[in-house]
């Protein structure tokens, strides 16, 4: 259950709130001016939480500087100038020496989704987190002595709190809950002990990488809001630490001496986050968000994009849902099934596509491979229509419909891939919605 938070955090809220944020400038190849204006406006909303978990309030600040770019080469080359380009993964990353933040933001393309959508979660959440480590490398006095699982879980634990009370209920932080949670039941979650000293933030592995990022957050979650006065002990600690005290002072040490063994906490903390309540959807590929009973999502040009449910699917099933296509002639709306592996690299789609292609593709090792196909004429699938779309399994038979209209049906016959797992949905260079979903037995 949460608890409230640290009477330094509540004391200060008032005067927070009336803080006048600085302006926030910003640079580089992304030029959509929508995007820009709601960026500065995710700022200005987010300032009050940089200065209620920051312990401070400045009177006067100068500008924020964050150059945002439109494409990967440019974002790399910038990593590249800055960092010898260890952040190349990283998708945005604040520069010390410099005080400036920099950000990889594809621009999209569907100018009415922009106008309705102009930041995702995911986005809002990479703005907060960099110009969160802007703020606290300027006013707060125990950044430079923090390890980097407080600078990084302090961050996104900023993204939540900017994102409002239900923020774990959204599909951004969600997906970061259900990660720990399978990692977990895996046995490869980083241990409390390793990660109180580890730094992961430019790990090469994406896996490694995102899961030191989701850790790093829930243990700082859960220390300001169910160990508050522990975690005020922890991060005054920081303050004033000498050069050469630091790694002393950092992590496992000053974590031990204030809350107690790693070990001993690991399990107190590990059930935690199981029992945190947050949505049922998990975000792998794109950008995805939920609004009310409709989930939508949107890939970047030549881009695919998937999201699956927490909860798994075995024999004989059914998954069916309304679907919505952006009017595109690769328009395309998928349902998923059989993900199984933590990364979501294999796992079965069947694609209805506004071209009238019907299409049933397994993703092997990051490769996809069409395995059978029909095609309809005229299309039964009318982009920015709702229409009702099915995937039926029977033992290894997939059959994909349309409203009463059969389209597709085809015996899976490589006994290597997996048909039971999680279900979820995907698109492919477009956007699209979904409402009305039913998953289970057929």
């Amino acid at each position: 259950m949460r608890r409230g938070l640290p009477a330094l955090v509540l004391c200060l809220a008032a005067v927070a709130a009336a803080a006048d944020p600085p302006k926030i400038e910003l640079a580089g190849s992304h030029a959509d001016e929508t995007f820009r204006k709601e960026a500065r406006g995710t700022f200005r909303h987010a300032w009050p939480v940089f200065c209620d978990l920051g312990g401070t309030t400045p009177e006067k600040d100068t500008a924020y500087r964050m150059f945002v770019y439109a494409t990967r080469e440019d974002y790399v080359a910038a990593d590249k100038k800055l960092n010898q380009g260890k952040f190349a993964n990283n998708g945005g990353f604040f520069s010390v020496n410099t005080g400036d933040s920099h950000l990889l933001m594809a621009p999209r393309t569907d100018t009415a989704y922009l106008a309705r959508v102009p930041m995702t979660e995911r986005m809002r959440a990479l703005v907060v987190h960099e110009a969160s480590h802007m703020f606290w490398r300027r006013h707060v006095k125990w950044y430079d002595g923090a390890p980097q699982w407080v600078l990084e879980g302090m961050a996104e634990y900023c993204a939540e709190r900017e994102m409002g009370e239900n923020a774990v209920q959204g599909v951004y932080f969600s997906t970061g809950m259900h990660a720990l949670r399978r990692a977990l039941e895996a046995g490869r979650l980083i241990a409390l002990e390793d990660l109180l000293v580890l730094d992961y933030s430019s790990q090469p592995d994406a896996f490694l990488r995102d899961l030191f990022y989701r850790e790093s957050w829930a243990l700082v979650k859960w220390l300001v809001e169910e160990r508050p006065a522990e975690w005020k002990k922890i991060i005054e600690g920081f303050t004033g630490v000498a050069a050469h005290q630091i790694p002393a002072a950092r992590g496992r040490t000053m974590f031990q001496r204030v809350v107690g063994a790693p070990r001993e906490v690991q399990e107190e903390w590990t059930k935690w986050i199981r029992g945190v309540k947050c949505g049922p959807w998990e975000m792998k590929y794109g950008d995805w968000r939920v609004d009310g009973m409709e989930l939508e999502g949107a890939a970047y040009p030549k881009t695919g994009s998937a999201v699956f449910h927490r909860d798994e699917l075995k024999g004989d099933v059914s998954v069916s849902a309304e679907i919505w296509v952006q009017e595109l002639a690769n328009g395309q709306a998928d349902i998923l099934l059989g993900c199984w592996d933590d990364r979501a690299r294999n796992f079965v789609k069947v694609a209805f596509v506004t071209s009238g292609l019907t299409a049933i593709l397994v993703l092997k090792e990051d490769q996809w491979e069409r395995v059978a196909f029909s095609q309809s004429d005229p299309p039964v699938v009318e982009p920015e229509t709702w229409t009702t779309v099915r995937v039926d399994l029977r033992g290894r038979t997939l059959t994909a419909s349309c409203g009463d209209r059969e389209l597709l049906t085809y015996e899976m016959a490589d006994e290597d891939v997996r048909l039971d797992g999680r279900w979820g949905f995907g698109n492919f260079d477009s956007v699209v919605r979904f409402r009305n979903w039913k998953a289970g037995p057929k």
